[in-house]
């Protein structure tokens, strides 16, 4: 698969299958595209992309300090390199706040929202808890980090060998960074500037991020909500047949790609 040049020596790594309605998808801090594993499925249905932001996966290290406003400029880069106008942006957990960034200052190049645990500050107790270990893990103990993360996503252990290895990839920096910025990161009283159609997906057992489906709710009335109530955080990886069945019944109906 290709990489990309999206500025002078700035390159991202990206895998691209199937054709027709372009979706992107935007990882979690550490992770790499291979979280979406199961995602390459829709390729049957659409063009499905999924880029390593930079410091992660097989992207090079960023030559700045990375936030999620930098991310956010990047993937808008990544488009213009791809020559795409408009696109349908997929976030899982932190990378939907790159999402959230992106549609709100750049509205005209977004098609459809689909959101996997998303959440526009972290104000609650555990959700601060989560990103303090994190940030704390990937200073003093990455390894054991990236077993975690990797157990946490799937039973499958080919497909856990895989999140391992891709997450040793990462830039410990990058990762630290993307945790960090994730923390500060608020964009509550932007929510009413979310205005294209919004899909919105939760895990009813033991997701964090659910107690954030309130204020979507009441700024975004044109969105829908689906909750897995027996499933928790990692629903690209836990539910991912469910999960492609929501995004493609969604992305037919309201896209107008």
């Amino acid at each position: 698969m290709p990489f990309v040049e999206i500025d002078t020596n700035q390159y991202l790594y990206y895998e691209e299958y199937g054709q027709g309605i372009p979706i992107i998808f935007i990882h979690p801090p550490g992770m790499g595209n291979k979280v979406f594993y199961y995602q390459y499925d829709l390729s049957k249905h659409m063009r499905v992309i999924f880029p390593d932001l930079s410091g992660h996966g097989q992207s090079p290290k960023a030559a700045q300090t990375v936030s999620i406003p930098f991310y956010a400029n990047e993937i808008l880069r990544f488009m213009d390199a791809l020559h795409l106008n408009k696109a349908i942006i997929c976030g899982y957990s932190a990378g939907c706040l790159i999402a959230q960034e992106l549609a709100i200052y750049h509205s005209d190049r977004i098609e459809l929202l689909i959101f996997s645990g998303a959440y526009p500050i972290v104000r609650d107790m555990p959700g601060q808890l989560l990103h303090k270990i994190g940030l704390y893990m990937v200073r003093e103990h990455l390894n054991i980090l990236i077993t975690s993360i990797a157990r946490s996503h799937t039973r499958d252990k080919t497909l856990r060998r895989n999140l391992v290895n891709y997450m040793k990839k990462a830039d410990q920096e990058s990762w630290y960074q993307y945790y960090n910025h994730s923390l500060q990161y608020n964009c509550l009283d932007k929510l009413h500037r979310l205005t294209v159609p919004l899909l919105f997906m939760y895990g009813g057992k033991k997701d964090w991020t659910i107690r954030y489906m309130k204020e979507y709710k009441n700024k975004c009335k044109h969105a829908e909500f689906f909750i897995f109530t027996q499933q928790g955080h990692q629903l690209p990886t836990k539910k991912g047949i469910q999960f492609n069945e929501l995004i493609t019944g969604f992305v037919l109906n309201k896209s107008s790609l």
